[in-house]
């Protein structure tokens, strides 16, 4: 098939220092794991890149680069799954900020239960954003342009070949899907679309990322990281922070760990994970201003999957996200749940999600 990607709009003038390019390191596919932890452990370049570092930065950097080489159910690199040549359905998944490709294993129950077991089922991938790059590595926006055109070469490589794709995009990976919709030839295929998890088009730092930057962070690339805690009893004041889930669907019980989802490390006795939400609003920034470009909202049949409790809303209340949701969909059903913004994908909500 011809290359007949259309360049997506570079960094914004702000952005200039996210928009270096990236730090030259091994290759992820063929390098061995014993050489990625000499590179993060030891590479001079590298190292010089985290400035300002806090009191316990150095221990916290070393459990996350440790924790990029942990045995993984979900947070993984699985690019496809299922056999193209005898599918039936077909979907397409688009990960959210620092998610994976491998992430959608966790919705499967949900889809062959629909959908049978002959389904095909690609996700968004390139080894800039594979699961044993740091976060801060993945984003930037020579890397934002990347994505973004890889979106547009494997659904205009799948339209091509298959009368129906389901796009599955999941929180932030929307906003990834909105700013290339308008490119996406869709050569007579049919697209419906399916954003679980939805996120704000604003992300406000909460309240704790001061006390959390002066304990662990340290400043890449222009944009300040830090490590927060997950613990159950911290969902008192973020539900987010959450470590488990005890589900229930009728008669069946099972407790759904969040680091079987989501990259977590170990240090002094509880799991964290590094956020920026100066990088994540950037990131959301350019994707909306490459969208208001063309300025046209997506018409697409689409299904939403919406959290009443998400800790990344200012205010997750059904009318405000609503509001949201209008400034970018026409034709859309959307389904409230009074839970986190993880916890809203569980098995029997996939399930509603991909059945209606």
């Amino acid at each position: 098939m011809a290359d007949t990607r259309i360049n997506p709009t570079g960094p914004k003038s702000g952005d200039t220092a996210n928009a270096r390019n990236d730090l030259a390191m091994p290759g992820i596919v063929p390098t061995s794991d014993e050489e990625l932890r000499d590179f993060y452990a030891g590479n001079t370049e590298y190292r010089s890149r985290f400035k300002d570092r806090q009191l316990l930065t150095n221990a916290f950097l070393e459990g996350y680069h440790e924790s990029l080489f942990y045995y993984k159910s979900f947070y993984d690199d699985l690019e496809q799954f299922g056999n193209p040549e005898t599918c039936t359905e077909v979907f397409y998944f688009i990960p959210g900020f620092n998610g994976t490709p491998g992430q959608v294993r966790f919705g499967l129950p949900s889809l062959t239960k629909r959908y049978g077991k002959d389904i095909f089922l690609k996700s968004l991938y390139l080894e800039e954003f594979s699961s044993k790059r740091p976060t801060w590595m993945k984003y930037s926006g020579r890397h934002l342009q990347m994505r973004r055109q890889k979106i547009i070469q494997d659904l205009e490589q799948m339209s091509a070949r298959f009368p129906r794709i389901r796009i599955i995009a999941s929180s932030t990976g929307f906003y990834d899907f909105l700013a290339v919709h308008a490119q996406v030839k869709r050569s007579g295929c049919e697209h419906i679309l399916y954003w679980i998890s939805c996120a704000p088009d604003q992300i406000s730092p909460p309240f704790t990322e001061k006390m959390f930057y002066a304990l662990n962070g340290f400043t890449y690339e222009g944009n300040k990281w830090y490590a927060y805690p997950n613990q159950q009893i911290l969902k008192l004041f973020n539900p987010e922070c959450s470590t488990h889930k005890q589900w229930r669907y009728q008669s069946q019980r099972k407790i759904f760990f969040k680091n079987d989802l989501e990259s977590r490390f170990s240090c002094f006795g509880l799991l964290w994970d590094y956020t920026s939400w100066d990088c994540i609003s950037k990131m959301l920034q350019d994707n909306l201003d490459t969208y208001r470009q063309d300025g046209q909202p997506i018409e697409l049949e689409t299904h939403v999957m919406a959290a009443t409790k998400d800790g990344f809303w200012d205010d997750s209340s059904p009318e405000n996200i609503q509001q949201t949701l209008d400034k970018y969909i026409v034709n859309k059903r959307v389904i409230y749940r009074e839970t986190s913004h993880l916890w809203v994908v569980t098995p029997e909500n996939v399930t509603d999600l991909i059945t209606g």
